[in-house]
């Protein structure tokens, strides 16, 4: 059986590593292994080393030759020298100069001559040593120890391999702390995470995020070292592959998503997402066991002696990505909370109730401010939130943009252009002290949405807020399959009043998917379709065209618009 490419590739970054005396006990199985089970790998290592020591000898017979001395180093590193192992390209170079190159004349050798025994009480001869012999003796030596001292008086420089590119509530064992930016290197010592989160993206296009507390340290450009932690690795977009390197395993993958979590014990958990992966359970001869890991399952080792054991996958067990300016931590949940972004928030719970937006960009309201106030229907940017498109307050008087990219609400009612308050995020306490006229209930259907663990997004008429669902769909890498919702009018009408009535649309892309005409204290639930092409997720709340002819303002009173518990499904 034949190496592959890669195997080629590895096999010469391992006998780089043993001959520079960096190979880790483990590097040292997995080199052993590829000699017991590839008779090519010993063909390479033996030429490998004759081809080393070739070129040793070599470099002592043509140091007045510059364009040969640079690359024969014999572990030694000059300035340009990357650290790498010897590749294909340059085994090929030299050999193709040793077809073409100079006999190098070599002093001969006396075969010692074989002499008839002497007579009886002759005198023995003092034997004769060669001064040449002795001097050659002494400079291959003085060579021999130059070989080895050399990486330890010179030693090699670290090459960057990774940079780190987001931390979360981080904390570092070091003096100076890694921030974003921060290079690191292949071969340097191990670095302890002691709270947070931290990000990393490899120079070869591996996706890592690490949680604490973690001991961690890169051994190449595809493969990681951990001593105890938790990592999920997304390699899509790599085209070699990465290794996760415990102290009692390693996990070889091409091309998938998985996690490993271990501790500092060594006990190792793995658990694949996508793809295929490759677990070498115990390092050593005796205990190693090799087998396929899947998209779906899940494996642990080490924690009763040395069997690996299926256990079931958690989706939510490893940080698949953070974000410090909205201060994310995404575990793959299965879906965003609308309001809690209106809230500030990144979906998953951090937004602030009662917080929103003010449909109409008016700098000089207050915030959370409730009065009768009318506007332009234009359409606002909200550069603050990068979830959220823009908001309006629709009138119906002239052609309503919805989106960025100039989408039109074309089925848009004529409205009176007022509207009472800002769009919020679960806004109970307020309601209920602003709305001390009759008691207030926040009852729709089955769901009180005075209920804590209850979320809403209230919409008073006239107003409107678009979601742009490509930045979502980026952020959190993973495809939005629907939106869910309650829509409903909340029944504050005093007792003495005739109820009025309002209508709740929901467009994608300014296409209508959504419309209905309610009356207070009734709701309806929400489901729709949402595919890959779609971009902008835009909800309104409209008067109805209930108007007082002598009081225009009126057609907004009461129209308490919300869209309880507004998710995105993910898939």
């Amino acid at each position: 059986m034949n190496l592959s490419n890669i195997q080629i590739n590895r096999l010469l970054t391992l006998l780089g590593a043993l001959r520079d005396e960096v190979i880790t006990p483990e590097e040292f199985d997995e080199f052993h292994n590829l000699l017991k089970d590839y008779p090519q790998a010993r063909e390479f290592y033996i030429d490998y080393v004759y081809l080393c020591t070739d070129l040793c000898n070599l470099q002592a017979a043509i140091r007045h030759t510059p364009a040969l001395a640079s690359p024969l180093s014999c572990g030694t590193q000059g300035p340009e020298d990357s650290g790498a192992p010897l590749t294909l390209e340059f085994l090929q170079v030299l050999g193709d100069y040793e077809k073409n190159a100079e006999a190098v004349e070599v002093p001969p050798v006396e075969l010692p001559v074989l002499q008839s025994p002497r007579p009886a009480g002759a005198v023995k001869n003092k034997p004769q040593v060669s001064k040449l012999s002795l001097f050659a003796l002494l400079t291959s030596l003085a060579a021999l120890l130059m070989i080895l001292l050399y990486p330890l008086v010179f030693p090699p420089p670290l090459s960057g391999v990774a940079s780190i590119s987001d931390t979360l509530g981080a904390a570092w064992s070091s003096r100076e702390p890694l921030e974003k930016g921060t290079r690191l290197a292949a071969g340097a010592d191990p670095v302890q995470l002691i709270k947070g989160l931290v990000k990393i993206h490899t120079d070869n296009g591996v996706h890592l995020v690490i949680e604490a507390p973690a001991e961690f340290r890169f051994v190449n450009s595809d493969e990681l070292s951990m001593t105890y932690g938790r990592v999920f690795v997304n390699i899509r977009q790599a085209p070699n592959g990465f290794s996760v390197q415990t102290q009692k395993s390693k996990i070889i993958d091409m091309g998938t998503q998985f996690g490993v979590y271990t501790d500092m014990r060594g006990d190792v958990e793995l658990h694949v997402f996508e793809g295929k992966t490759v677990l070498i359970a115990g390092l050593s001869n005796k205990t190693k066991q090799v087998l396929d890991v899947v998209a779906g399952q899940a494996k642990r080792f080490g924690e009763s002696g040395t069997e690996v054991q299926s256990i079931r996958l958690s989706e939510q067990f490893f940080a698949r990505d953070i974000q410090s300016q909205n201060n994310l931590v995404w575990r793959k949940e299965k879906q965003i909370d609308l309001a809690d972004i209106v809230g500030g928030g990144n979906g998953l719970g951090s937004g602030q109730k009662g917080a929103g937006l003010n449909p109409s960009n008016r700098p000089a309201d207050s915030p959370g401010e409730m009065r009768d106030r009318r506007s332009s229907n234009a359409y606002n940017k909200v550069p603050s939130n990068p979830y959220i498109d823009g908001v309006f307050v629709p009138n119906g008087v002239s052609p309503q943009i919805v989106s960025s990219a100039g989408h039109l609400f074309r089925e848009c009612p004529l409205t009176s252009g007022y509207f009472f308050a800002d769009i919020l995020h679960s806004p109970a306490a307020q309601l209920k002290k602003n709305n001390s006229v009759k008691t207030v209930s926040l009852q729709l259907g089955t769901v009180d949405y005075s209920d804590p663990e209850t979320t809403f997004l209230c919409l008073h008429a006239n107003s409107g807020i678009t979601f742009d669902l490509d930045v979502l769909r980026s952020r959190l890498q993973t495809p939005i399959r629907r939106f869910t919702a309650q829509a409903g009018l909340l029944d504050f009408v005093p007792a003495h009043l005739k109820a009025g009535y309002a209508e709740c649309w929901i467009l994608v892309d300014g296409q209508a998917r959504f419309h209905t005409v309610l009356d207070a204290g009734q709701s309806e639930d929400v489901e729709i379709e949402l595919s890959d092409t779609d971009r902008f997720l835009t909800l309104i709340a409209t008067d109805g065209g209930s108007r007082d002819l002598q009081m225009d303002r009126n057609a907004i009173g009461y129209d308490w618009c919300i869209f309880g518990q507004p998710k995105l499904i993910l898939e």
